[in-house]
């Protein structure tokens, strides 16, 4: 890729969707390194200002050991989380591989859909050197029914997920622009209702919120609202 060093000699890249790849190369300017080892480590994008880049598409559980532990060095670590805001379902005949159909996906995903990821990784939260970087996209997912996709799927396989474009990026660092995400007119304590109502999202995800910001310990719990827990800042 022009203007970018990928350094892959000697590196065992692992299989992935292209959207992974799409994101790199959408993060990436000149002078940046791509898949660049760094403390027996291999980084998806080493900025030019020496900033760490991951790009997790799903399971920040999985980046948060290695995340954290380059930040203790002393590295400045961005975690990079796409969510699908649009996604384009296309499927393929699986003889002749053309395209036979194409539709929305009815999901959409916002950003709160962050943590649905960050209950495995609330240590991200607020953690010294670490940005965690929300990226709503447009994606096109394809799949195929071939029969050797999982029988809860009925066959289908996904062939490809792609990124399609970017639509919003979000970045948080600091306790204040995490405990942002809760509005400031919103009376103390709260609760997963009455975030859920104040952010417009169901109340399953506002305890996410709640409970993650908590773990960090942004957040204390603050006695019982009826039988839900209630929390204030700390």
């Amino acid at each position: 890729m022009e203007g970018f060093a990928a350094e892959k000699e000697g590196i065992n890249l692992y299989a992935e969707y292209s959207l992974h790849e799409g994101l790199k190369e959408y993060l990436a300017s000149p002078g940046d390194r791509l898949e660049a080892p760094v403390e027996g480590r291999v980084i998806d994008l080493v900025r030019a200002s020496g900033e760490l880049v991951e790009v997790q598409t799903r399971q920040l559980g999985k980046i948060a050991k290695k995340a954290l532990a380059l930040a203790a060095k002393g590295y400045k670590v961005r975690v990079v989380h796409p969510i699908e805001a649009e996604r384009l379902l296309r499927r393929l005949d699986p003889l002749t591989e053309e395209v036979i159909s194409t539709r929305k996906s009815p999901k959409r995903g916002d950003l709160y859909a962050l943590f649905d990821e960050l209950v495995h990784a609330p240590g991200l939260i607020a953690a010294r050197n670490v940005t965690v970087e929300a990226l709503l996209v447009r994606s096109v997912e394809t799949k195929t029914r071939d029969g050797t996709g999982s029988w809860r799927r009925k066959g289908d396989r996904t062939v490809d997920r792609e990124l399609a474009g970017v639509l919003l990026s979000r970045s948080f660092r600091t306790k204040s622009q995490w405990l942002a995400l809760i509005p400031k007119d919103l009376p103390s304590p709260w609760t997963s209702a009455s975030l859920g109502k104040a952010l417009g999202i169901k109340p399953e995800r506002a305890r996410k919120i709640l409970y993650c910001l908590c773990r960090a310990g942004l957040l204390a719990e603050a006695g019982k609202a009826g039988r839900a827990k209630a929390y204030a800042k700390a």
